[in-house]
């Protein structure tokens, strides 16, 4: 991956990316020969870092005499470096003691890791309760509220319970309601929203208004609709540059209180990739987050119980020491989901 750069301009680019996360500034050649141990001229970096700019790697923001990395040129950096990262063992121990008081209580420590991550970060975390990816139906009621108005009451295996209206056009009497109840569990029960789906045809009038609202409430589940979200370090935010303008501050919030964050990205999450996973500005499908870096891992029993770890910062974050925490964080997560559900 990007074997059209040289050894030197690697080195260059690696060392224009750390001065830039760390001052915030465009980066000039000077500084980097005074700086770092390039052991060449500062014409010769000049030179290199035209070719990394005529390569798309690097830019010149307006009016500056420095460079900064493009969204390209982070993603050289954390392919080639920032990957290898891990927190020191001292770093370790100092999260691991803090979860052994609140290992227990999922959503207290739900809370804790958000605010563990950002604190370790600085940047904003966002951490998700544990969802099932397939969400299997175990049974349903439906009661008579009115004449026309039937409640829908729906049990999950994962125990969630939603509660659902219908409105119909006839009034059906509870004892209807109740053989319709008992005659959908038995075929329906065990089921996940596509096995559901792949039957509907077998069925209409009532009995198939019923499943249509059973699949709304099962796909609900499965979409993470109903995943809470917690998270934590909007103060690490506000005092990043690039957010100084209220709108970007604002938009990011609206984001978050209203699930949209996690919406947006979940489909760009590779649910089969075991490591951290990277998001680079425009290499983000939803257009209100390619202002963002966005680092998320995945934490949980198995492929199907998994909950979501992450941080959103500014495309000029420390991929370093946010890939290394995140990546811990969700280990640590998935040995304590082990150890609270398979107690003996």
């Amino acid at each position: 991956m990007f074997d059209d750069l040289t050894d030197r301009q690697h080195q260059i680019l690696r060392y224009l990316v750390d001065e830039h996360v760390a001052s915030g500034k465009a980066v000039g050649s000077k500084t980097l020969v005074e700086s770092y141990p390039l052991n060449v001229s500062s014409a010769t970096v000049r030179n290199e870092m035209a070719q990394l700019e005529q390569r798309g790697y690097i830019q010149h923001p307006h009016r500056s005499a420095g460079s900064v990395p493009t969204d390209r040129g982070y993603r050289v950096y954390v392919e080639r470096y920032a990957r290898r990262s891990h927190l020191s063992t001292s770093e370790q121990l100092m999260i691991r003691h803090q979860f052994k008081q609140v290992e227990s209580q999922i959503e207290a420590w739900l809370q804790l890791s958000a605010a563990v991550l950002a604190d370790f970060a600085g940047h904003l975390a966002m951490v998700t309760s544990p969802r099932q990816r397939s969400v299997r139906l175990r049974h349903f009621e439906l009661l008579s509220l009115q004449p026309r108005l039937v409640l829908l009451i729906v049990v999950t295996q994962d125990s969630a319970v939603t509660q659902s209206m219908i409105h119909i056009e006839s009034e059906i009497e509870q004892a209807d309601l109740s053989r319709v109840s008992s005659h959908l569990n038995a075929i329906l029960g065990n089921q996940t929203a596509a096995d559901v789906r792949s039957r509907i045809s077998d069925f209409s009038g009532f009995e198939r208004l019923v499943i249509e609202n059973l699949l709304t409430t099962l796909d609900a589940g499965e979409s993470g609709a109903r995943t809470e979200v917690m998270h934590d370090g909007l103060e690490h935010m506000v005092r990043q540059p690039e957010f100084l303008e209220s709108d970007r501050m604002h938009r990011i919030v609206r984001l978050l209180r209203g699930g949209t964050l996690l919406t947006m990205l979940l489909p760009q999450i590779d649910a089969a990739d075991e490591d951290v996973q990277v998001l680079i500005g425009e290499e983000i499908d939803a257009d209100l987050l390619q202002p963002y870096g966005i680092v998320i891992g995945s934490y949980g029993l198995d492929a199907n119980v998994t909950g979501l770890i992450g941080i959103v910062g500014p495309t000029r974050m420390y991929y370093e020491r946010s890939i290394s925490t995140v990546r811990y964080m969700a280990g640590l997560m998935s040995d304590m989901m082990q150890e609270l559900y398979y107690r003996d």
